[in-house]
């Protein structure tokens, strides 16, 4: 695994660690991310579903608690679109962090690499950066 910079949207960037050799078709990787950037990805989730709507954007959730004195997180994906129709079933998904404490958010998502002139890298190669 490796640190970079990712993006889906070309407009937010987020610090993750990807391993090179597992890619999506298209040369798209799988990030994971740690919780406070987690974090980062459902504050701005959440706000480009109420800018555009829940139907055209999933959302990420931390709910954060307290279980006799140790704090937990527990991360949530909605995928909004499948509310209402036959996936309804899959709408709503439990992420589970890895043993590094990363999470795998939006793993069917296009996220791509950034080199450090922020550029796409597509498919991506470490050499790339």
């Amino acid at each position: 695994m490796i640190q970079i910079l990712v993006s889906c949207n070309d407009r937010d960037r987020y610090p993750a660690w990807v391993d090179p050799t597992d890619q999506l078709e298209g040369g798209y990787v799988r990030p994971w991310f740690d919780l406070g950037t987690v974090q980062r990805i459902s504050d701005d989730t959440q706000a480009d579903a109420d800018r555009h709507g829940h139907g055209s954007v999933d959302t990420i959730h931390v709910l954060a608690g307290d279980v006799s004195g140790q704090g937990h997180a527990v991360v949530v994906s909605i995928c909004w679109m499948y509310l209402g129709g036959d996936k309804h079933d899959q709408a709503v998904e439990i992420l589970q962090p890895d043993g590094g404490a990363r999470y795998s958010v939006g793993a069917d998502w296009d996220w791509y690499a950034l080199s450090d002139d922020l550029s796409p890298i597509i498919p991506f190669t470490p050499d790339g950066i």
